[in-house]
């Protein structure tokens, strides 16, 4: 049996990927792990706008790296220049970033892809995003 956490009722949380497919997943095992709301963009700049329309609406922001028109980490310093306390998750493929070079872009997790939802919890735990167990069947 496996453990997993969720968030508190009233949160809604945002995931960025311009790739269809590794938005729909992510979605879903979102919305296995939490009562979040999850809002799904394909686009940075659709997400910046909504982020922008409404900042303290979002608890959490998961964003892919790369993708056309925007970058992760600029959709990253861009959202910080509207709340520099928005948690916001890396979740690349690219290879290119360490723990470290994450940290210093900004994001408070990284999630390299393809990655395990034993990483995905921990990121989520080590936020403090994770406050009530759900036990799951192995």
């Amino acid at each position: 049996m496996n453990t997993f956490y969720t968030t508190t009722e009233n949160s809604r949380w945002m995931i960025v990927d311009d790739d269809q497919k590794i938005l729909a997943l992510l979605a879903a095992v979102l919305k296995n792990l939490t009562r979040a709301e999850v809002e799904c963009h394909a686009s940075p700049a659709s997400a910046l706008a909504a982020f922008a329309a409404r900042p303290g609406k979002y608890e959490l922001i998961i964003t892919d790296f790369d993708m056309p028109g925007m970058d992760g980490v600029e959709l990253c310093r861009r959202v910080h220049d509207i709340a520099p306390g928005q948690e916001i998750f890396l979740a690349t493929g690219s290879g290119v970033f360490t723990e470290d070079a994450a940290c210093q872009a900004g994001f408070g997790a990284l999630l390299n892809k393809p990655f395990p939802v034993s990483a995905l919890q921990a990121a989520l735990n080590g936020a403090g995003l994770a406050t009530q167990a759900i036990s799951l069947a192995a």
